[in-house]
């Protein structure tokens, strides 16, 4: 698993587009927390009421980040790309399907779902892909 974790670091041509790419990646995610998280809600407001009221600006932030990553995943380079062709070809576009229809929807029961399926997948990647401890 050491071709995975050091990916980035066997970058060997670092250029300005590639530095703005990752600042940009960690924009993205930073914004998707700041969607999730304001600094302040109006008193007669939850965080739920916050979540749905402001959803289609979190699912178009989460779909940008899985398009991101599969960028990501290309500047690592090809043997890092063959090793997660799956995610990239097949899981990503399922995942922007599932974002547009969470902007989408209002229900409540489909967003459970897909924080529930969307832990399920990550928990499943880590233990896949990422277990070892060395």
């Amino acid at each position: 698993m050491r071709d995975v974790e050091d990916a980035i670091a066997r970058i060997q041509a670092w250029t300005f587009g590639t530095y703005a790419f990752i600042v940009s990646y960690a924009v993205a995610l930073f914004l998707l927390c700041a969607v999730l998280f304001p600094d302040s809600l109006r008193d007669d407001e939850s965080y739920e009421d916050y979540f749905h009221a402001h959803r289609a600006w979190f699912f178009g932030l989460l779909g940008t980040t899985f398009l991101l990553d599969v960028v990501d995943t290309v500047i690592k380079g090809e043997a890092h790309f063959e090793k997660f062709a799956f995610k990239s070809l097949v899981r990503t576009p399922i995942l922007l399907a599932l974002c547009v229809t969470g902007s989408v929807t209002a229900s409540r029961h489909f967003h459970r779902f897909f924080v529930a399926a969307m832990l399920a997948d990550q928990m499943s990647w880590i233990l896949r892909f990422f277990y070892r401890l060395d």
